[in-house]
């Protein structure tokens, strides 16, 4: 494909000279332009390659039009003429986004070569742009893919599972002589059929459970407390299973733990996943201990530590234990049967309370898995809030999609807050917003309402227009005197670039 040039220069005679040169020498289709403007209005007409054009020229000069081709047509590629003493001006000229430059008197050999090298660089630069644009259109698919699994698993999920009920209920009363007597084999091959049942629930609740965190839609409910009693709890509760297997566990805690601030139901799903799994992975006779330490330094997180005397995980398997449906190969991990969820699970719960959790293991000797809590100082930290913010940020980076962040409060004539009302107000909220994943949270300590929602400013206009249009109709029920609804909200990107400056943002505004 022959490449289009536009020369520009305000002498015939040079402009002539280049028209024969490139035509006969590279085969180049030209055209000329007297000056910058004439240019210009050529290239809104017609579709060029490259630009050459000298530096001084009436009207608008080579400065100037280079400058503008860079601004309204990037793809074109510029090169300038200039003469001896205008260096500076050439050098300028690639700053504003010329190619090359070329010195007058013209090589015309030089000149070629050069041309020809700008153009080649052209042509992979637009080899490179449109397989760019191929991986991201193919991204893009690969996500789309993924939210409609996600979907999927998450709607199958939990639909199958009032059938699953409905059949456990029916196969029970069979099994309990409600139906009629039944003799040992039936009831045999009826015991079966609720273990299965019982083993697809827990697969799907599994499910449910993974698709929830992802989403960042799971229930949290925070609270102080003592994390010595979930963990006697746990080790209660498995202790029959242990027993199976002659394996001893024990707790070794500090006299003076601090508590934690947290889920205490999550907290010790967290405790039965890694305990169950170090039971599961630990030979007969071997022995599991759970270990709380003490914090470092004030206000910091307490480490809970699960260690196992059982064969242990190779060294390069060790990152790869937390991924969904991930199993460690060896022979006794096929030998036992699992969804390969459990610690993808246990690590968005941790996360979900801005814990970490990690895993140490030498293959013979055993394992010890580590995650942290927050301490609780009386104070509530919202960790909820902080893990949702910081999951929804991320997705709108990696997805290039808007985040809006509405802060919304409560007050009466004193100005004081009327948390009693937030439970109405938050029902409202929810009906305003656009999209499924929209997510309204509250935050405690400030008695505050936080909505996340995938709006830009434009967005943010309309659901703020929509609560007030439900605020109007369905007035809070139950208020005496006249309430005021304060609302602060912040963008990314459009006004914040991070999520410590979309939420102060949005905090100084809810002030205002």
């Amino acid at each position: 494909m022959e490449n289009r040039i536009l020369v520009v220069d305000d002498e015939k005679e040079i402009r002539e000279m280049l028209l024969k040169a490139l035509t006969r020498l590279t085969g180049f289709r030209v055209e000329l332009a007297g000056d910058g403007e004439e240019a210009m209005k050529k290239i809104e007409q017609e579709n060029f390659d490259l630009v050459l054009t000298d530096l001084k020229m009436p009207k608008k000069d080579g400065l100037r039009l280079v400058s503008e081709i860079a601004k309204s047509k990037p793809e074109i590629l510029t090169v300038l003429m200039t003469g001896h003493g205008t260096i500076d001006s050439a050098l300028e000229a690639m700053k504003q986004g010329a190619s090359d430059y070329l010195l007058k008197p013209l090589n015309l050999d030089e000149m070629i070569v050069r041309l020809r090298k700008v153009l080649e660089e052209r042509q992979r630069f637009i080899k490179l742009r449109d397989f760019a644009a191929q991986l991201e259109r193919a991204n893009q698919e690969l996500k789309r893919v993924d939210e409609m699994k996600s979907e999927f698993v998450s709607v199958a999920s939990h639909e199958l599972r009032t059938p699953l009920t409905t059949i456990k209920n029916a196969v029970q009363l069979v099994l309990r002589g409600k139906a009629g007597e039944i003799n040992e084999t039936q009831a045999n091959f009826l015991s079966m059929a609720e273990k299965n049942i019982n083993r697809l629930t827990n697969i799907l609740n599994s499910l449910l459970d993974l698709s929830r965190i992802e989403s960042g839609n799971i229930g949290m409910k925070f609270e102080e407390f003592d994390l010595t009693s979930p963990i006697k709890f746990i080790l209660s509760s498995l202790k029959p299973q242990a027993d199976g297997k002659s394996i001893h566990l024990n707790m070794e805690a500090p006299e003076e733990l601090p508590p934690v601030y947290g889920d205490r139901e999550k907290v010790e799903q967290i405790l039965m996943n890694l305990i169950g799994n170090a039971i599961k992975f630990t030979p007969e006779g071997g022995e599991i201990s759970v270990s709380p330490k003490l914090p470092d330094g004030e206000g910091g997180m307490v480490a809970i530590s699960v260690k196992d005397s059982g064969i242990g995980i190779p060294e390069d398997q060790l990152k790869k234990v937390f991924e969904k449906f991930y199993q460690v190969e060896g022979s006794l991990h096929r030998s036992v049967s699992g969804t390969g969820l459990g610690l993808a699970i246990t690590k968005g719960l941790v996360e979900a309370h801005q814990g970490k959790i990690w895993v140490e293991s030498e293959v013979g000797k055993g394992s010890t898995f580590t995650f942290t809590l927050p301490v609780s100082k009386g104070e509530k930290r919202e960790p909820h809030f902080r893990y949702v913010l910081d999951l929804k940020f991320r997705l709108a980076q990696e997805n290039n999609t808007p985040l809006t962040l509405f802060l919304l409060e409560l007050l009466d004539q004193e100005g004081n807050a009327k948390e009693s009302f937030l439970d109405q107000l938050e029902e409202q909220v929810r009906k305003s917003l656009c999209r499924k994943g929209d997510m309204v949270l509250r935050r405690e300590r400030e008695k505050i309402l936080a909505a996340l929602c995938e709006a830009d400013l434009k967005g943010v206009q309309v659901i703020r227009q929509r609560i007030e249009e439900e605020i109007q109709k369905h007035p809070l029920e139950g208020q005496g005197a006249p309430l005021l609804i304060k609302v602060g909200t912040a963008t990314y990107p459009e006004e914040a670039l991070s999520k410590a400056e979309l939420f102060r943002l949005a905090k100084e505004r809810l002030g205002g």
